[in-house]
């Protein structure tokens, strides 16, 4: 078939000039992707890239620091959801404190059937 292209293992490439020059062609894809992404589907995107040497490459649909500030605000919110409300904490001591109520008046109830049946019973020859 004309026009295949062979896959690549993708592993570390080894030569330092093959590896700067693969990192700059990929990113200009990756970038580009991501533009597409945004226009296509009406997406906010960032995208932020360090280059082995420490060099920063980045791209914002909008601008990147409305993107962090909007990315912080949604992980506060998820964290939030997260985390058990006071509600839930006083329903779960709630239903705990029930729980143990039960359990004791089952404990009673099956050691105590006796004393309330003669307890009846006497009330009822009083009368």
């Amino acid at each position: 078939m004309a026009g295949r292209r062979e896959r690549i293992a993708i592993r570390r490439i080894e030569n330092l000039a093959a590896r700067q020059v693969t990192f700059s062609k990929r990113r200009r894809g990756l970038f580009k992707k991501a533009e597409e992404l945004s226009i296509l589907c009406d997406a906010e995107v960032g995208l932020a890239v360090f280059s082995a040497t420490g060099k920063l490459f980045q791209f914002a649909s909008s601008s990147m620091n409305q993107i962090i500030d909007r990315y912080n605000s949604h992980s506060k919110i998820l964290k939030k959801a997260d985390e058990p409300s006071q509600l839930d904490l006083h329903e779960d001591s709630n239903c705990a404190r029930l729980r143990d109520e039960l359990a004791e008046a089952s404990l009673w109830l099956q050691q105590g059937v006796f004393i309330v049946s003669k307890r009846c019973i006497r009330q009822y020859k009083r009368k």
